[in-house]
């Protein structure tokens, strides 16, 4: 059985950052494992000499990330908002009673507003604005009449649509709500700050109820290196799974487009972790529990 664990974040600060996190969109406590380091670790990481301090925070509704702030190698990145047409992970997605006094909160916290990226979906009756974390992560809000406050999803652009939507339901995601927006809305050209665009966003949902969100761009053309990004550089990393049966999870996701490093392989007395990146460069751990029960 393959379940999401986490979303990973590169942080400049790990204070500040959990500070963010809590203040404007109210992660809690969930695991601190200090500072990691080692040579297991610099070789699943591929980092040299790696230490990195690493706190794991869960929201109400259950979905959690993973904060890491190297310590060495230092974290790299300029902390700017990634374009919306850049292949990997794009942003982290939430539905607020309201959006004003959701995005004080984020002001307040040491996020930034961005006041010119609200737009409003007449037909889905949402309005959306994006902001961002205080090194640079795209959170977007959204709020609809009736929708309760909550986490709603990680969006990733990618280049084909049926790859990808293939490549995830390998990972226990099943295609639920899809969205073609290809006559070049003004509403969604405010939002993603792309004059023209045109895209289809399709929604993938687990068992568990988590989501991501897929991104095709239709027009202009989406752009960026579809190579993973190393786990230092600041913003979104990675997705993480537990797996029971990681061999063939493996099996499958690189016949569906993606890849594993072997030399990222690693098995510790506790843990057992695999590293790869789907068709557009996202990071995929997989991760096995070797604990033996008592």
């Amino acid at each position: 059985m393959v379940r999401l664990s986490h979303r990973g974040i590169c942080v400049s600060d790990l204070d500040a950052s959990e500070r963010f996190y809590r203040d404007a969109l109210d992660f809690g406590d969930h695991l601190d494992y200090g500072v990691i380091e080692g040579p297991e670790m610099a070789r699943t990481m591929q980092l040299s000499d790696v230490r990195v301090r690493c706190k794991m925070l869960r929201h109400p509704d259950g979905p959690m990330i993973e904060l890491l702030h190297f310590l060495q190698p230092v974290g790299f990145g300029d902390r700017t908002r990634r374009s919306t047409l850049q292949y990997g992970l794009v942003h982290l997605s939430f539905y607020v009673e309201d959006i004003d006094k959701a995005a004080a909160r984020i002001a307040a916290a040491g996020g930034a507003v961005h006041a010119d990226t609200r737009a409003h979906y007449a037909e889905g009756r949402t309005t959306m604005l994006y902001c961002t974390d205080p090194d640079g992560v795209r959170i977007e809000l959204m709020h609809s009449e009736g929708v309760p406050a909550r986490f709603s999803h990680s969006g990733i652009c990618i280049e084909d649509i049926d790859q990808a939507m293939f490549y995830y339901s390998a990972l226990g995601f099943e295609p639920v709500e899809n969205y073609v927006l290809d006559q070049g809305y003004e509403w969604l050209a405010t939002v993603n700050e792309v004059p023209g665009i045109k895209l289809r966003a399709q929604m993938m949902r687990d068992a568990e109820g988590n989501v991501i969100e897929l991104l095709k761009v239709f027009e202009p053309a989406s752009f960026g290196s579809r190579q993973r990004r190393a786990l230092n550089q600041l913003g979104l990393t990675h997705l993480a799974f537990w797996d029971d049966d990681p061999d063939a999870t493996i099996a499958a996701l690189t016949a569906r487009g993606g890849h594993f490093v072997e030399e990222a392989h690693v098995t510790l007395p506790t843990i057992e972790l695999q590293h790869g990146a789907d068709p557009d460069g996202v990071r995929i751990e997989l991760m096995r529990t070797t604990m033996v029960p008592a």
